[in-house]
Order: C-alpha cells, then sequence, then structure tokens
C-alpha cells in the first residue's frame, strides 16, 4: 500500500515531462509562384557608349598616294532578352517563436531563357593608286545578329557569335598603260555573353497584431535555405517581394583582315613588288600587302540588361505558437505508453 503513492507520482511526473517537449509544426505548406522576366528593345552599346564607339577609320596599308583605307561603322546596335520560370517555396507554417527556416528553389521553363542582338553596320575599302587616285573595292551593308534559347538556371552563362565574311572583294581599274590590281579578305565576328549570377529579392514579415517587421534579403541561386526571425506569438503575413536578376551583358566585335594592293606604269614592268626586273619602258611599280590583322572593334562596358517582372507573389501567413506546443508528438505519445506499461509490469511482480 505504501508504493502505490510513488508509482502514481512517477506516472504524473512523466506525463507532465512528456506534455513539456517541444514539438514540431503539425504539418508544412509548399507554393509555386510564376516569376516570368524581360527586358524590353534596348542598347548594347553600354553605359556612356554609342555606335560612335564602334568601328575604325584608317588606312591599313601605306597612304593615299597608294595604299588602302578601311572604314566601318554602326547604324543600330539592339539587345533583347527574357528569363521565365518559377520560384518553390517551402516552409512550417505553424512554428515555435525564433527563426524559421524557409526553402527557396528556381525552376525555369523549357526555352524559357533567351537573349538576341542585332547589329547593323558598314564597310567601305578605297583603294588608292598613282594616277587613278582612290577607287572603292567593296561598300557593303551587313548585319550580325546573336541569339540564344535554353532552361533557364541560375547561375547561367550564355555566349553566342555570329560573322560578317564577304567573299573576296578584288578590284583593277583601267590604269590606262600599265594595270593595277587591289584585294581584301576580311571578317567581322560579333560574341555575346550573357550572364545571370541570381535570383535577388527580399522576404518581409508582418505581426497582424504589433505590426513588428522582419525582413531578409536573399540572393537564389538554383535553391536556398533562408532563416527569418519570427520571435513574437501570433499570426504573421509574409510576402516575397522586391525581385530582381542579377545579370551582365556583354558584346565583343573583332576585324581579321589580309589586303593587297599593286600597279604598274608603263609597259615591261615584271614583278609588281620587284623593281630589279623593270625595263627601260617601265614608268614605276609597286605592291603592298599585310598579313592576317586582328583589331579590336568595339567591347562594350558590361551591364545588366533592364529586366523586370511583371508578377506580383501572394503573401501567405505563418502562426507562431507561445511557448511549447500543445499537442505532443507521436513519438512523445509513444514513449509515455511504454513507460506506463513499464510500471504496470513492475508492479505485478513486486511481491506481495
Amino acid at each position: 500500500m505504501t508504493r502505490r503513492p510513488v508509482a502514481s507520482g512517477l506516472v504524473c511526473a512523466m506525463v507532465s515531462a512528456a506534455l513539456l517537449l517541444p514539438s514540431t509544426p503539425a504539418w508544412a505548406a509548399s507554393l509555386l509562384f510564376n516569376v516570368d522576366f524581360s527586358s524590353p528593345t534596348q542598347s548594347f552599346w553600354g553605359p556612356g557608349q554609342s555606335s560612335a564607339d564602334f568601328g575604325i577609320d584608317t588606312m591599313i596599308l601605306g597612304n593615299t598616294s597608294f595604299g588602302m583605307r578601311f572604314e566601318t561603322g554602326a547604324s543600330t546596335g539592339t539587345v533583347s532578352s527574357r528569363y521565365n520560370g518559377s520560384l518553390s517555396l517551402s516552409y512550417e507554417d505553424v512554428v515555435l517563436p525564433g527563426l524559421v527556416t524557409l526553402n527557396l528553389g528556381y525552376l525555369g521553363d523549357a526555352n524559357g531563357g533567351h537573349f538576341d542582338t542585332l547589329l547593323g553596320a558598314f564597310v567601305k575599302v578605297t583603294a588608292y593608286f598613282p594616277v587613278i587616285g582612290g577607287v572603292i573595292v567593296t561598300n557593303p551593308n551587313y548585319s550580325l545578329d546573336t541569339a540564344r534559347t535554353y532552361v533557364p538556371s541560375p547561375p547561367d552563362t550564355q555566349t553566342d557569335d555570329d560573322a560578317f565574311t564577304p567573299a573576296s572583294s578584288t578590284i583593277g581599274p583601267d590604269i590606262g598603260v600599265g594595270s593595277a590590281t587591289a584585294g581584301i579578305d576580311y571578317d567581322i565576328v560579333q560574341t555575346s555573353e550573357h550572364r545571370i549570377n541570381a535570383l535577388t529579392g527580399t522576404v518581409t514579415a508582418t505581426h497582424q497584431v504589433s505590426g513588428t517587421v522582419r525582413t531578409a534579403p536573399f540572393s537564389l541561386g538554383s535553391s536556398l535555405n533562408l532563416s527569418l526571425n519570427l520571435d513574437e506569438a501570433g499570426v504573421w503575413d509574409v510576402q516575397l517581394g522586391n525581385l530582381a536578376l542579377d545579370n551582365i551583358f556583354t558584346t565583343d566585335f573583332d576585324l581579321a583582315f589580309v589586303p593587297f594592293i599593286q600597279y604598274t606604269l608603263g609597259v615591261g614592268c615584271g614583278d609588281a613588288g620587284d623593281d630589279d626586273d623593270n625595263g627601260p619602258f617601265c614608268g614605276g611599280d609597286g605592291r603592298l600587302d599585310r598579313t592576317l590583322a586582328r583589331v579590336d572593334l568595339f567591347s562594350n562596358t558590361p551591364f545588366g540588361l533592364n529586366l523586370t517582372s511583371s508578377n506580383t507573389l501572394a503573401p501567405f501567413a505563418i502562426t507562431v505558437q507561445p511557448g511549447a506546443a500543445a499537442v505532443p508528438e507521436p513519438a512523445t505519445v509513444g514513449l509515455l505508453a511504454a513507460g506506463l506499461a513499464a510500471l504496470m509490469v513492475a508492479r505485478r511482480r513486486r511481491p506481495r
């Protein structure tokens, strides 16, 4: 009879301890937000630059008495882009006061990423000969278009290139007695790169009663665990906002060319590049050429495209319980039941 109070006291202690054990939230929630970004057609020259910064105007051989001039310039230069996908969010919607973890993830749409550039430009090559002066070798307009379509998955780096490579231009103007010939092989190559570093934004939580505000910035690649301090009991309204894409766009143009120009005046001049074989009736000859040369026509200052989103993400709620949770976990209930069973067995086995 004297042991029953001990057993009853022990049972009460176990029940009290079990109820005081902290419990995890009863359930988890998940959300999926559509997040689409696009930029208007804008100049790709970059801050402080324009089409005037593109191209060259220079003598690539000799001078205006005997030589070749190369000119190129741009009329247009634009870029546009899009970046479409979804932002996933999983979280516990019933928690205890303190740090709350939000799990963020990004899933790109099929063919949701794209950038496209367009350049309109011209090339003018003029050969200068003795006697006859300047003769235009070629004067074409041309365009270059770089583009890439892909599945977004930040961080992303996408590149593309395009080239304008005309057929070899050769001209032989009428010089009277003698000959004049000029030619040039050249190509202009554009290489563009669009790099998406991260999806950035801010999580803002506002307590419905006190008006307390808690914020946390985020920079999301493929996934991220974000901590938010919800230290007051009650219901908090939570929203993701200030969404932006941290991105960099660059484009570069290079010129490669191999020009030559030659002439003879009179007859019996022989090789235009060799004065030793000239006959008595040769009034003069000459040849200028150049091995493959490369010139940087333009490299823009890297800048971020004006990618904006029209999506507004709906808010959601997280409830913070005051102190310990009221409902024990199933594991805690099981532990309590096992303890009670052990006490009953021990009581039956004690000597009478």
